[in-house]
């Protein structure tokens, strides 16, 4: 995932400037050195293949014993990283009251019920900055400023301008997980006055595969009703749509090949892992188009495979695509 996670609120940055033509590589060129450096990865991967199914050589029984051994404390080792993803994951549930005190400010001040003060250093007048008109568009501008903002059309820009907030509510009971909850205000689109989805979290090693075991990973999502108004259904209207992301069941289709199902549903659950972990807890710094890597902790985990943003939506819109390999 790390050359999926550009630093794009760099790349739309108007302080940035862009390169001249001299000093921008040659489209071709950097192609070639793309299809170069991934023609090196797929031989060391190979390599490694070939080195894990070939017979070695007969091992010594004191050696095997040995060997039997280191792998029982492996394992060991592994049931106890379980162990503290789950507390951890606990605790991340009781702290989030303290994260809920900022994220409280924040709203106050972007839907204008709260004035900040002025200070020294701000140069806004006061009779500008004591108008309670919050920060307009202020979560568009962020969600257009994450990687998400390929999902948004022209068509829900105008509702998006109605929302207020983002948070995520962690939960721990009856299994691990989060919900994203999007406050709107009233509008024309929908009568929903918030929008819901949940992401729950497994943290389990595969008995088949423990070495995969990473901490949490998403395996399961479940959305939320829309309650559109007549003529204003944008799910409907433009073909694809941010409000999509609500209803992940309609992205994917029976007819379709598995492949095809699984990597919608895992590039989804990385857009939810994204809300939780860049978008909410950053969303001041990505409105002001600061400089934020996209960071992803081992906590929470997915597959490797996740397909590009064209790629899926391709997927999306029932395109044969292309196959793709799978982290097992």
């Amino acid at each position: 995932m790390a050359d999926n996670e550009t630093n794009e609120a760099v790349m739309i940055s108007p302080s940035v400037p862009s390169p001249t033509n001299e000093e921008a590589p040659s489209l071709e060129k950097t192609k070639q050195f793309l299809l170069h450096q991934i023609s090196v990865i797929e031989k060391h991967i190979k390599e490694i293949e070939l080195a894990q199914s070939t017979t070695s050589m007969p091992v010594p029984p004191n050696i095997q014993a040995k060997l039997y051994a280191l792998r029982k404390i492996q394992l060991d080792l592994v049931e106890r990283e379980v162990k503290f993803h789950l507390k951890a994951h606990e605790m991340e549930v009781q702290y989030q009251a303290e994260f809920a005190e900022c994220h409280d400010k924040i709203a106050r001040i972007v839907n204008g019920l709260d004035v900040p003060e002025l200070t020294e250093s701000n140069p806004t007048p006061n009779d500008a900055a004591d108008q309670p008109t919050g920060v307009p568009e202020f979560w568009l501008t962020v969600l257009k400023s994450s990687f998400l903002g390929h999902m948004i059309q022209k068509l829900d820009e105008p509702v998006l301008k109605q929302l207020q907030d983002i948070r995520v509510v962690l939960v721990s009971e009856p299994v691990p997980g989060f919900e994203l909850l999007f406050s709107f205000a009233p509008n024309e689109y929908f009568a929903n006055e918030v929008l819901s989805k949940k992401y729950f979290l497994r943290c389990a090693p595969n008995p088949d595969a423990p070495v995969m075991f990473d901490g949490f990973e998403i395996y399961s999502c479940e959305g939320c009703t829309i309650d559109w108004k007549d003529g204003h259904n944008l799910v409907e209207a433009p073909g694809s749509s941010f409000f999509d992301f609500f209803n992940p069941e309609s992205m994917t289709n029976a007819d379709y090949h598995a492949d095809h199902n699984k990597a919608i549903m895992e590039c989804d659950f990385q857009y939810g892992y994204h809300m939780k972990e860049t978008i909410i807890p950053r969303a001041v710094f990505l409105f002001l188009k600061e400089n934020i890597k996209y960071h992803y902790s081992n906590y929470y985990t997915w597959f490797d495979g996740c397909v590009d943003f064209e790629y899926l939506e391709e997927l999306r819109e029932g395109a044969p695509g292309r196959r793709r390999r799978w982290r097992q």
